[in-house]
């Protein structure tokens, strides 16, 4: 594959005071479609601000950055909007989240840029986020959420739109042991499915293994630049010995859940999970099904009492009635008497 990133004698300089502080010494790099690679580095080492010129959020003090060909360092504000919001998901150390808008509506903002309705961008926002952990915070806002909880809506933001390109720096920063490897396994695999790039900037050497290249900085300058066999393909083997992978990213995939959120949206509003729901509606069905079988099981029954009736309607008068009568006629009674007289 060719490279969708390419820095060309990258150079940032901030002058503090009379000093000038080199941050970036002349960065050369190339980074492929759908590799995952790890910027590494403790602080200080000018990670971070390559992350910034990188996405365009810094201009350069020297060189370029070349995104699919387009040279965004070049690029005024307007165009560089436009061109992120097509193109690039970010993942902030510190959220970035819209401290008045709630988790659900944060997520769902890149996708209002794009011109997706309402409806929709909703109903995948609440997809993703259930797939991060969230789905029981999407009307929560950050401040009623804890750092990890905040992180993984900025996780979700990210990816909710598909972009070529997602940024991460530290993206799992504030999160524990068992859910960053959750994260990171979901974040790459993701990834995989639609040849996505990730450029992860961590000093978390262990976080560093999920990534296929790790570049490593001091000072601004690359000073180990080596592939890696991500450990995240683990799952990938996993999944030839019966654990389907691409069944699972699919399962996280807005665009292809879109036949279940009606469903996941009426087990939203109606508080209760799916074998609820199922539960509450079969006993209404096996109840008509007694009713039916109610009508079904007494219709000779019934039609045999229709044909007495016929009969009963038939009799001539003066007809004795059978035993069963609960009314006895008078007619009957009358020709009893008459033979009493004449045995008499």
């Amino acid at each position: 594959m060719g490279a969708i990133i390419k820095i060309e004698n990258l150079y940032k300089v901030y002058p503090i005071g009379k000093e000038k502080v080199v941050a970036l010494g002349g960065l050369n790099l190339e980074i492929e479609k759908g590799q995952i690679c790890c910027i590494l580095g403790t602080s200080g080492s000018g990670k971070s601000t390559l992350l910034n010129q990188l996405a365009g959020l810094e201009k350069p003090t020297k060189g370029r950055v070349l995104i699919g060909g387009v040279n965004i360092s070049a690029l005024n504000e307007g165009q560089l909007a436009r061109f992120r919001q097509q193109n690039i998901g970010f993942i902030f150390q510190s959220y970035n989240l819209l401290q008045s808008y709630s988790a659900l509506e944060n997520v769902a903002m890149p996708l209002m840029f794009r011109g997706i309705g309402k409806g929709l961008r909703n109903r995948r926002a609440k997809v993703i986020l259930k797939q991060v952990g969230l789905g029981k915070r999407m009307y929560h806002k950050p401040a009623q959420m804890s750092g990890g909880q905040q992180q993984r809506v900025g996780i979700a933001r990210a990816f909710v739109a598909k972009p070529k390109i997602v940024f991460a720096d530290e993206p799992t920063g504030n999160l524990d042991t068992k859910t960053t490897r959750e994260v990171m396994e979901l974040m790459v695999a993701l990834c995989r499915k639609h040849q996505q790039t990730l450029v992860l900037v961590t000093h978390d050497r262990e976080l560093a293994l999920y990534a296929d290249r790790i570049i490593t900085l001091i000072d601004g300058k690359v000073v180990d630049d080596r592939p890696n066999q991500s450990i995240a393909l683990s799952a990938q083997q996993g999944a030839q010995n019966g654990e389907n992978l691409s069944e699972v990213v699919d399962t996280l995939l807005p665009d292809e859940l879109q036949q279940n959120e009606d469903a996941a949206e009426d087990e939203k509003q109606s508080g209760e999970n799916l074998n609820e729901v199922v539960d509450t509606l079969l006993p209404d069905e096996l109840q008509q099904n007694e009713d039916a079988g109610e009508d079904e099981n007494p219709a000779e029954p019934s039609a045999q009492t229709q044909q007495d009736e016929k009969e009963e309607t038939a009799q001539p008068v003066g007809q004795e009635e059978t035993p069963d009568s609960l009314h006895p006629q008078p007619k009957p009674q009358s020709n009893l008497e008459k033979e009493d007289e004449e045995k008499q």
